[in-house]
């Protein structure tokens, strides 16, 4: 859907400053960790429209479409208690969004060949929780701007401003949808990239201790990356975000101090070893300050993570690709919260690695890289590629293996309480069936196995289903 007037790309200019102005709402999900996952896959799917390359010979050239989402997820002994009610069964929700794309180009007759773009996405989540007297029933967040930031081409130099996608390395430092600015350099064999961001309006903080936390969220992010190509195939990268925290209390206790302030420091390098073979390494190292709740006595924060990882694709029928992975965060042996003041660091150095990023580790556990490390080993094919009308339907298992850093210290699954490293094993499987062109059906089904870190009470299997539907116009 095409056009190519200049009172369309004032209509999108329009329509952005308007939607800026509509306050979000924010839906709780099973769990924070659980909606960061789900809506991380559909940011990665909505990406593309974000690349989208837009031909024509005039210097003003626009492009819109949009994406509907309708899912349902199945939740069974999500505190892995078969003898107790669950407090979210289902959830059925449908998810709309709009997006706009402009481009402007000089004229031909002039020297200058770069180009300058605005994008626009706007959201609307609608969401039927089940049991609703306890997982909160029927919720509408938005409309409201999902991505609205503008792009300056000054080539090797350009600029983004506005909300949009933010992240460093592999993100898990750092990444997430903020309100910002970065700058980037390229040249032939090096990368720079500088930016700074601010958490959403009615973002939910991290620590839920605080009061008044949820909607609360007052963060900035400063952040330099650079990145050299030191061969044809191998790329290494390193950077500095530094996190500030703003926050306040609601109402104010000048009891507890709840402030955290943190640095991270990452080291990585990525490329291909063979045609068919690739691999990833990067290493973090967390500083910052934290507060000990009940003497309210500021601790120094000395934290470490790390994910490492390979890829085989295979070239044989049904295309495979293989791949094993290994991932960990420390933490602090008198947590009982890995993101909370209250119920955190009790004495001494906090040790915990607290980030602002995203590390898939599973559907059903679907735990923070804190105090845990896992080993992730699965498969993706094609195995109906001969097919014509399945050419693009695709299987996916994955395997995780769970344990703790520090046996004594607690991790994102607050039901995990024994001094035992064993958390557990999951097996996660996924299909994909990119129907039509405009039509994709997925299903994703995982089944978690607590292990001896949970008390008899709740070790009791846990299990996830979702099915959806998505339709592209």
């Amino acid at each position: 859907m095409r056009r190519e007037n200049k009172g369309a790309f004032l209509l999108i200019i329009g329509v952005t400053l308007a939607i800026i102005m509509i306050s979000s709402g924010k839906v709780s999900a099973q769990s924070a960790q659980e909606e960061r996952r789900i809506e991380q896959e559909k940011r990665d799917v909505l990406a593309e429209t974000e690349l989208q390359i837009l031909k024509g010979e005039k210097s003003l050239l626009f492009d819109c479409g949009g994406w509907v989402d309708y899912r349902y997820d199945n939740y069974t002994d999500d505190d892995n208690d078969s003898s107790s009610a669950d407090t979210l069964d289902d959830e059925f929700s449908a998810d709309v969004r709009l997006w706009l794309k402009a481009i402007f180009r000089p004229a031909a007759d002039t020297a200058y060949t770069n180009e300058h773009s605005l994008y626009v996405r706007l959201k609307n989540l609608i969401i039927e929780r089940r049991p609703g007297d306890l997982a909160g029933g029927y919720d509408n967040d938005g409309p409201h701007l999902d991505y609205g930031y503008l792009v300056l081409d000054f080539n090797p130099l350009w600029f983004e401003l506005g909300r949009r996608y933010f992240s460093v390395g592999r993100g898990i430092a750092y990444s997430n949808v903020n309100d910002g600015s970065a700058v980037f350099l390229e040249l032939e064999d090096l990368s720079i990239k500088g930016f700074f961001a601010h958490t959403l309006p009615h973002e939910d903080n991290v620590d839920a201790s605080v009061p008044g936390w949820d909607k609360e969220s007052d963060r900035n992010f400063y952040g330099l990356e650079t990145s050299y190509n030191v061969t044809e195939n191998h790329d290494l990268y390193g950077y500095i975000v530094v996190q500030r925290d703003d926050s306040g209390e609601d109402p104010d206790e000048p009891r507890h101090n709840y402030t955290y302030n943190s640095q991270y420091f990452g080291l990585g390098l990525e490329g291909a070893i063979t045609q068919n073979t690739n691999y990833w390494a990067e290493l973090i190292r967390q500083t910052g300050e934290s507060y000990i709740f009940d003497n309210n006595q500021r601790a120094d924060v000395d934290a470490w993570a790390g994910d490492f990882g390979m890829m085989y694709n295979w070239d044989v029928y049904s295309r495979p690709s293989l791949y094993v992975e290994y991932a960990f965060g420390t933490g602090d042996a008198d947590r009982e919260s890995v993101t909370d003041t209250q119920g955190g660091n009790t004495q001494g150095d906090d040790t915990n690695f607290l980030y602002f990023g995203y590390l898939p580790a599973g559907y059903t556990l679907s735990p923070r890289l804190s105090n845990i490390h896992f080993i992730k080993a699965g498969a993706i094919l094609n195995p109906l590629e001969k097919f014509r009308f399945f050419k693009n339907f695709s299987f996916g298992v994955d395997c995780y293996r769970y344990f703790k850093y520090k046996e004594g210290g607690g991790i994102y699954d607050v039901d995990a309480t024994l001094n035992d490293t064993d958390i557990g094993f999951e097996v996660d499987l996924t299909l994909n069936w990119q129907v039509f062109s405009d039509l994709k059906c997925s299903l994703q089904y995982g089944t978690f196995s607590p292990g001896d870190a949970y008390p008899d009470n709740t070790d009791d299997r846990e299990e996830y289903l979702y099915t959806g539907f998505t339709f592209t116009f």
